[in-house]
């Protein structure tokens, strides 16, 4: 019987060090890459550069993204390139959130099954991660803190 007990503390001794060996702490649950926000927008290569966050009349923040500098002095409709999405004003990940890739002079395109994880939110900024791949031509996946703007 001894033996038995032995065996089998052994064994989750083992199983318990392979799981904890195996985590990651940087793996993120829904599986965004830790990285800063880049891919392309419109077959362009998009690095997110800047942007800025104000709230939308639904209780929703409206989320821009640039691959230029940029900031709550900016018009968002002067970004060559953009990233775009709304979120909920509150931490958490989000499952089949419209994210639009939009080029100047280019019908936006809208992307219905993206990933956004809203990681922080104070009142100057918002740290968000994306994961969206529509096509070769408009994929990103990253993550990206913009000034939350009044």
């Amino acid at each position: 019987m001894k033996k038995i007990f032995k065996i089998s503390y052994a064994f989750l001794v083992c199983l318990t060090l392979t799981l904890v060996s195996c985590s990651d702490s940087d793996n993120d649950p829904a599986g965004i890459a830790n990285t800063k926000l880049s891919g392309k927008v419109f077959g362009t290569s998009f690095t997110a550069e800047g942007g800025q966050s104000f709230t939308s009349g639904d209780n929703e923040i409206s989320v821009h993204i640039t691959n230029i500098q940029a900031d709550c002095s900016s018009d968002i409709f002067d970004y060559e390139l953009e990233v775009s999405t709304y979120v909920k004003p509150e931490v958490g990940t989000y499952n089949d959130i419209n994210v639009v890739f939009n080029k100047k002079g280019v019908t936006p395109l809208n992307y219905f099954q993206g990933i956004v994880e809203v990681v922080k939110i104070t009142d100057n900024e918002v740290t968000v991660k994306i994961k969206a791949n529509s096509t070769s031509d408009n994929s990103v996946e990253g993550v990206f803190t913009v000034p939350f703007c009044m």
